[in-house]
């Protein structure tokens, strides 16, 4: 019976021990003047068998952004450590003694504490308290009320306050002074709380710093390197030389039919061929290939109002657009999607060609007297004839190879509810802090993705939940930022991307979009940092997209699912065991057999 024994003593491994996890948070009340009060609370955690469920118990009872700020942080620490978060449920209970200010001031807390439970780590507990929001990336962002929190560590006989990188208090503010200029001076609280309170206060970028000051582990210490995809360098160079010898023949198009082409028009296009130019010098194909789509717009649109084209030629140019996306739709339906690369491509394609059937639509319900004026109709049909044409080019991208994975409708279909789900949580969150009014540009992308859902274009709901849920981790990020800490920020999404980009190409599955726009944020980066933004979050959802699908099912897989459907991996695991000890056992009876019998 010790096969017996030994199938207890596993189980019983695997049940969870009842621990409590806790960490001290800093907090801020109102008073009746206006001014902040720093006040202390409790953070505890209590990890169950289940299935990722969040739950809250809180007193006093708190604003709804802290509810959702709670998982949210849950979520990016598991995507972050790639934790088994599947395996519990996570029972967060935050005491105070006073109603405190509702905010995403514990998100960094709740997001070290929820990685320190589940890979059950030694940990600072009484002496250490952090405050800042998490955002994309495990990025650390500041909050309000800092200096008052780091004063009432001090009171609570802390030694440490975590605070995020670039935090800083303006005087004017202290001194209740409204008028501030660009030479506004700041509090240095680093300074400030070791002079004054005898506390030690660290600025931190990251969760991988939260976590170090913490428990002393360096849960991401790898350098980041991430390897060249020669397949892909190859392509999208090949790409990049289609959408710029566009640019040249449109150029030699005007010059043979004697097209002069506007001052400002000419500047703009040799600007965006001289990025391109630098672009293609540092293997920046995706970018390069943007900016010379940018000109073949400008140089397209410059021929139509010189031709001034009838309105019947207009129509006849539309309408051959419509068919030509149609037939490549049809296409798109006999493609083989078996990779991450496959979907991205699908994805970037029907993209595409869902903006130049939008543009059509915008011609369509113009008034008469508009399309006869023709210049807005000629941008449209510039910008609609540009687009198709890279849809077509980015096909090239079907040929790559990779990690097969299961990519079906159903689980295209999941991914892209889910990502509507993830988006429509940051939505609720951000206007909690600047309203609804603010979030037009989001909303509109939410729903163009709910209704590519109900028309079955799952891989276009995918792309718009995907921008929404990015244009909302960029506002999140920039939350309390001063102008100047974006640079900052930039870095830290910068190596979160790299990060991520790394893992994804070790395990197979290259993310082609994900590297196209890291690197066209990366060329965005010192002359537009907000657009640099929005594409590294792009970027970090493209790169990590694998997680929502499965790898293909191999032979045993399928047997078990048909046959054991009921078997879990540690089941499967302890057979496995017990067949191979047994089947040792057996083999060894036979040789003994075996060897008394060569003996006789």
């Amino acid at each position: 019976m010790w096969w017996f024994l030994f199938i207890v003593i596993l189980l019983s491994a695997s049940a969870l021990a009842q621990k409590q996890y806790t960490l001290k948070l800093l907090a801020v009340q109102e008073n009746g003047n206006g001014t902040l009060t720093g006040s202390g609370a409790d953070l505890f955690l209590e990890l169950k068998e289940g299935t990722g469920r969040v739950f809250l118990d809180t007193y006093p009872v708190p604003k709804m952004d802290t509810q959702i700020s709670t998982r949210f942080a849950k979520e990016i620490a598991c995507h972050q450590y790639k934790l088994p978060c599947n395996r519990y449920d996570f029972i967060y209970t935050i005491r105070a003694k006073s109603n405190i200010i509702g905010g995403p001031s514990a998100g960094a807390a709740i997001a070290a504490l929820t990685t320190i439970a589940v890979l059950d780590l030694d940990y600072h507990n009484g002496d250490t308290a952090i405050t800042g929001t998490i955002n994309s990336g495990g990025i650390i962002g500041p909050v309000g009320g800092t200096k008052e929190k780091i004063e009432v560590a001090a009171k609570l006989g802390l030694t440490k306050v975590l605070i995020a990188e670039g935090s800083a208090v303006p005087l004017s503010t202290l001194q209740n002074d409204s008028n501030k200029n660009s030479t506004e001076e700041y509090l240095n609280l680093t300074k400030y709380a070791a002079e004054n309170l005898s506390l030690q206060v660290i600025e931190v970028s990251d969760l991988d710093e939260v976590i170090f000051h913490l428990t002393g582990k360096n849960l991401n210490h790898k350098e980041v390197q991430i390897e060249e995809n020669k397949e892909y360098t190859q392509i999208m160079g090949d790409l990049r030389d289609l959408l710029c010898t566009r640019v040249e023949k449109i150029e030699m198009e005007l010059y043979k039919e004697k097209i002069l082409v506007d001052e400002n028009v000419s500047k703009r296009v040799e600007e965006q061929k001289a990025k391109a130019d630098n672009a293609t010098l540092q293997k920046d194909y995706y970018s390069a290939a943007s900016y010379c789509f940018t000109a073949s717009i400008a140089l397209r649109s410059q021929y139509y109002h010189q031709k001034k084209p009838s309105l019947s030629k207009l129509w006849d140019r539309f309408l051959k657009l419509e068919d030509q996306v149609q037939s490549l739709e049809q296409n798109l339906t006999l493609q083989k999607i078996e990779t991450i690369t496959d979907l991205q491509t699908l994805i970037i394609v029907k993209e595409r060609l869902n903006d130049v059937k939008e543009q059509l639509a915008i011609f369509r319900q113009m008034p008469a007297d508009t399309k006869n004026k023709g210049e807005e109709v000629y941008n449209l049909l510039s910008y609609s004839e540009e687009r198709y044409f890279s849809a077509v080019a980015w096909m090239q991208f079907f040929s790559m190879s990779g990690k097969g994975l299961q990519l079906d409708p159903e689980h295209i279909q999941q991914s892209c509810q889910q990502k509507i789900l993830e988006a429509e949580e940051r939505e609720q969150y951000i206007s909690l802090f600047i309203g609804e009014n603010n979030l037009e540009g989001i909303n509109k992308k939410i729903n163009s993705a709910k209704e590519a859902s109900q028309k079955n274009e799952f891989e276009l709901c995918l792309m718009k939940a995907i921008q929404a849920k990015g244009d909302a981790n960029a506002v999140l990020s920039t939350m309390g930022l001063q102008k100047e800490e974006l640079v900052s920020v930039l870095d830290s999404k910068i190596t979160a991307v790299k990060r991520v980009l790394a893992e994804n190409t070790a395990e197979g599955t290259f993310p082609i979009l994900g590297y196209s726009y890291f690197q066209y944020a990366s060329s965005l980066k010192e002359q537009d940092p907000v657009t640099a933004l929005f594409y590294l979050e792009y970027a970090l959802e493209m790169s990590d997209l694998s997680i929502y699908f499965p790898e293909e099912k191999t032979t045993m897989s399928i047997i078990q699912e048909k046959f054991y459907p009921e078997v879990s991996w540690l089941e499967g695991f302890m057979a496995g065991v017990i067949i191979t000890v047994l089947f040792s056992q057996i083999r060894f009876n036979k040789i003994k057999k075996y060897w008394k019998f060569l003996q006789r």
